[in-house]
């Protein structure tokens, strides 16, 4: 670490696919080094989302105060410039109050964003455009508004899934709008942290498969359903809901389109697929300290082990 790096705040960033157990990783961060999380997902920044976001409880947050959860409705799209801006206000305002940023999440655009010094040109949005896009992903499915943004941006097309249509959208507004590539608009600059990043993996897929399983089980004992059946009244099908896996199923059941064991199988092979995709995104990083997730206990001590010395 050189004497720029030591004079930076640090940062320290938990990242992973999902059922990782980011969440819990960073509370117990948070709580040894006397920090506060920031939440760092799609997802978990729309009210009501909750169980299907699986976003901490309050006891879970073991008193730990969390930013960026909660943030707007889920009939507005939040763009990845407006995350970025608020992300920052909050790390820099845990910052200036002597604690430490703990920033989690599975949503790679927004880390990197947030702590890769990526920026996102601030394109407002254009709704006239995203109807005419949306209106072309009804009639001829989300493959031609892929297909439309590989022909424009094939960099932006190797990086977002094929269903992703929110995202999708929002790269082919960006290009559209400023006549170049989603992917060449952006930049990058200067991190002004030390980040540490701490990565969860799995050497055994099929650990990772049993742990999407019983979080599934879970949220359905909790109540997803019902809350799967609010959203639906309130807001209906809503972008930012049916782009997050459990509520786009749930809401196909509700429907009358799937059974219930349709549903809660689509989740599973849908969940197993963001996460390999997060992984992949992650472990671009070089800079990522990684660990194993199995069955043992010694997770939290031997990121502890790690980390306390670049504290």
């Amino acid at each position: 670490m050189n004497k720029n790096q030591r004079r930076k705040p640090t940062v320290i960033a938990v990242v992973g696919p999902t059922a990782s157990g980011k969440t819990s990783l960073s509370i117990e961060l948070a709580l040894k080094y006397q920090g506060e999380v920031i939440a760092c997902d799609s997802r978990t920044v729309y009210k009501y989302m909750d169980i299907g976001a699986a976003k901490p409880t309050v006891e879970e947050r073991k008193g730990v105060p969390h930013h960026m959860l909660d943030v707007v409705e889920p009939d507005r799209v939040y763009t990845v410039a407006e995350f970025q801006k608020a992300g920052t206000e909050a790390i820099q305002d845990v910052i200036s109050r002597g604690k430490l940023p703990v920033v989690t999440g599975g949503t790679g655009l927004y880390a990197r964003a947030l702590l890769e010094g990526l920026q996102i040109p601030e394109v407002g949005p254009q709704e006239k455009l995203r109807e005419s896009l949306k209106q072309t992903a009804q009639t001829e499915g989300n493959e031609a508004l892929f297909n439309k943004l590989r022909e424009l941006d094939p960099v932006s097309a190797e990086k977002i899934m094929p269903n992703d249509r929110l995202r999708i959208i929002r790269a082919l507004e960006v290009t559209m709008v400023l006549g170049k590539p989603f992917s060449e608009v952006t930049r990058r600059v200067e991190v002004p942290y030390n980040v540490i990043w701490v990565g969860l993996n799995f050497d055994d897929r099929s650990v990772l498969k049993d742990r999407i399983a019983l979080r599934m089980n879970q949220m359905m004992e909790q109540g997803l359903l019902d809350e799967s059946r609010f959203l639906h009244e309130r807001f209906g099908p809503t972008q930012p809901i049916l782009n997050a896996v459990g509520y786009r199923q749930m809401f196909n059941y509700i429907d009358g389109v799937w059974s219930m064991e349709e549903a809660i199988e689509d989740c599973l092979k849908h969940n197993f697929q963001l996460a390999r995709k997060q992984i992949m995104w992650f472990r671009a990083n070089p800079d990522t300290i990684w660990f194993v997730v199995d069955k043992s206990k010694q997770l939290f001590d031997d990121v502890f082990h790690e980390v306390n010395p670049l504290i």
